[in-house]
């Protein structure tokens, strides 16, 4: 494994990567990604959930692209881990995203529900750099991949 990526090693699987499986879960964050947008005035707590899957799925596809999946415990907090690792010039975003975690679960399990517009904006930043990473991982079409 990468010394990229030792700190995680225990809570990593190697996997092949796939770009059909990449894809897919990219055209999923974007999906979520335009439906949070859409109901960010109306469901702030909604959307910053929705929001969060996106990015979720985005640094899935990321980890999937460089032929890793999250074991089961703690997989969202891996995964955003690994984004973190992977994209260490994208720092404050992907530290945003860990923040959008944790008021996910807060919302979610917690009895706060008041969210505003802008906690949902970290995810929409994130997710075309999400992208990006995760299919130059891959490699161009026609790659092993």
């Amino acid at each position: 494994m990468s010394n990229l990526f030792a700190e995680l090693e225990h809570r990593l699987e190697r996997i092949s990567p796939r770009r059909a499986d990449v894809q897919r879960l990219l055209e999923k964050m974007e999906h979520d990604l335009a439906t949070a947008e859409d109901i960010r005035e109306r469901a702030p707590d909604w959307a910053l959930k929705i929001a969060y899957q996106a990015v979720l799925d985005g640094c899935t596809a990321l980890m999937a692209a460089h032929g890793y999946r999250a074991r089961v415990n703690g997989h969202h907090y891996v995964t955003i881990r690994f984004a973190q690792l992977a994209l260490p010039e994208h720092t404050a975003l992907l530290d945003r995203a860990e923040l959008l975690r944790r008021r996910r679960h807060e919302v979610t399990y917690g009895s706060g529900y008041i969210v505003s517009e802008e906690e949902v904006d970290g995810a929409l930043e994130l997710a075309p750099i999400l992208k990006v990473a995760a299919l130059a991982a891959l490699g161009p079409p026609g790659t092993s991949a």
